[in-house]
């Protein structure tokens, strides 16, 4: 059965709107990992939480997953910082 225009043009629109709410839902789980990222009271947390909205909400691209790419290697620092000054053993390469 061949699709007329107006049922092509409903099932386009019914795919965009799908999309979209998609998108929607991926922009704002990465907006809720990135504020939990702030939130939290651990560097270790913090970079779990930021590397979340960076490499797990995307794509599409959103500027919580900008921010919280950014802050990346600020949470990682201190969480090096912190491990020293507990004097526990560790490599970078345990971090990721």
């Amino acid at each position: 059965m061949i699709a007329t225009k107006p049922q092509l043009l409903w099932t386009l629109l019914g795919a965009a709107l799908v999309y979209g709410i998609v998108c929607a839902d991926v922009v704002m789980r990465a907006r809720h990992a990135f504020l939990a990222g702030e939130k939290a009271t651990s560097p270790k947390e913090a970079y779990a939480w930021y590397e979340s909205a960076a490499t797990l909400f995307t794509p599409p691209e959103s500027k919580w997953s900008r921010m919280a790419r950014d802050k990346m290697p600020v949470a990682k620092e201190k969480w090096k910082a912190e491990l020293k000054a507990k004097h526990i053993p560790f490599d970078d390469s345990m971090l990721d």
